[in-house]
């Protein structure tokens, strides 16, 4: 009897942890949001192939060059604004293919006013604006190769803490902030000595965009298989929750 009364308080407390389980699984179920980051990853490989292109382009005078490079981008751009116009039903699609078998579960959206929605939308336009300036200073050789991705990091780290974590909030969980940590750290070891880094003119990029896209992979999977273990602890305390009943 006391065995019985003893533990009824113990799974009271479990109990009480659903709702922290239950955010914490939702804010991490981003198994949906890596495989679309893949296909956003492949899409920017892809534009940065004609942005190079033009940049080496000016730099010979090779108006060929230059006019490959510009109907490239043109239709990168036109296929990239498509795809935002269908992300959407796209994103549903995968949503309901990857995580229908598991229900649905969602957190409050960030509530966006006019003011930040205007801010976001400049930080968006100054972030590309710095990307492609550091890309084109490290290609005419005004930034050695080896501190354009220190130099990148100044603001590509502080853009996706905002971006990723604050901006969405309470949406996504602190384990996105993971991204830009191991971005700084990169940018610290380089400058500690490290050969972390590409070289040539293609290297610039590479030097950008390669840790940003391996890292925010990394950060999301992580994120996946925290999901996993939330699900795990919600599903001990429901049955925790199911002896309880019976035994009322």
């Amino acid at each position: 009897m006391n065995m019985q009364q003893n533990q009824i308080p113990q799974d009271t407390e479990k109990l009480k942890e659903i709702p922290k389980w239950t955010r914490r699984y939702a804010q991490n179920r981003k198994l949906t949001l890596l495989v679309y980051l893949v296909i956003v990853s492949l899409i920017s490989v892809v534009i940065i192939v004609p942005v190079s292109c033009l940049i080496m382009a000016f730099e010979k005078g090779n108006m060929i060059l230059a006019l490959v490079g510009i109907v490239s981008l043109i239709a990168v751009v036109i296929f990239v604004r498509f795809f935002r116009i269908r992300n959407i039903k796209i994103w549903k699609w995968m949503d309901q293919h990857i995580y229908g078998y598991e229900g649905t579960v969602s957190m409050p959206e960030p509530k966006l006013t006019k003011k930040k929605k205007l801010l976001e939308l400049v930080a968006v336009i100054l972030y590309g604006s710095l990307s492609l300036g550091t890309m084109y200073l490290g290609m005419a050789n005004f930034i050695p190769a080896k501190y354009v991705q220190p130099v990148s990091a100044l603001y590509s780290v502080p853009y996706l803490v905002f971006s990723w974590y604050f901006w969405r909030s309470p949406r996504m969980g602190p384990i996105v902030l993971l991204s830009p940590i191991l971005y700084a750290i990169h940018a610290i070891l380089i400058i500690a000595g490290v050969p972390i880094f590409f070289t040539g003119q293609f290297g610039v990029p590479a030097n950008i965009f390669l840790p940003l896209i391996v890292y925010n992979h990394l950060t999301y999977l992580i994120s996946h298989f925290y999901s996993r273990y939330a699900l795990k602890k919600l599903k001990g305390i429901a049955h925790l929750e199911g002896d309880a009943t019976n035994g009322d």
